[in-house]
């Protein structure tokens, strides 16, 4: 039954979810994503990093935002003249030229993203629901005995409120 379930039941484990060390590139990371997504075709497709210290302490989360974000050109970056005319940006330059690969080069340090929530394995599922819809993230690392041990997702949350609302539970 669903309301028997804990986080470590649903998530993904750390050795199965792409992590990195801070120092990686972006184009590094990206390299880590792709593979992940060819291995685990089917079950799931990564949409972020998690992102280490020497000491394997979490600093923080590398997302496809993240990414993107990172290879940005700098005169696309919050300018007033591209958020009143996202087009214009065709007339200033291109956007996956040459300059994208120097970028590519940047450590992930400079773009991560900081980790707004965990939970702890033993927790219910409805924990976890609630602290992603609070903090509204798409994911969220699994502590377990004071150190990351996986990965919840909340399509996989809502796989579980699926099968009760529809009747498909066990």
């Amino acid at each position: 039954m669903a309301n028997d379930k804990k986080v470590k039941d649903l998530m993904i484990p750390l050795e199965d979810y792409p992590h990195i060390p801070y120092w990686f590139t972006l184009r590094q990371a990206m390299a880590i994503i792709r593979e992940a997504a060819v291995k685990f075709e089917g079950a799931f497709e990564p949409r972020a990093v998690l992102v280490f210290d020497e000491q394997y302490q979490l600093m923080g989360m590398l997302t496809l935002r993240d990414i993107i974000k990172g290879l940005e050109p700098k005169f696309l970056q919050e300018t007033s003249l591209v958020k009143m005319d996202p087009s214009l940006t065709v007339l200033m330059g291109d956007l996956l030229g040459p300059n994208m690969r120097a970028a590519s080069q940047r450590p992930v340090s400079e773009v991560m993203s900081p980790i707004k929530a965990t939970v702890d394995g033993s927790a219910p599922i409805v924990k976890a629901l609630y602290l992603m819809i609070q903090e509204n993230v798409g994911l969220m690392p699994v502590i377990q005995a004071s150190k990351v041990a996986g990965m919840i997702r909340l399509s996989d949350l809502f796989n579980e409120i699926a099968k009760v609302v529809l009747g498909d539970q066990a």
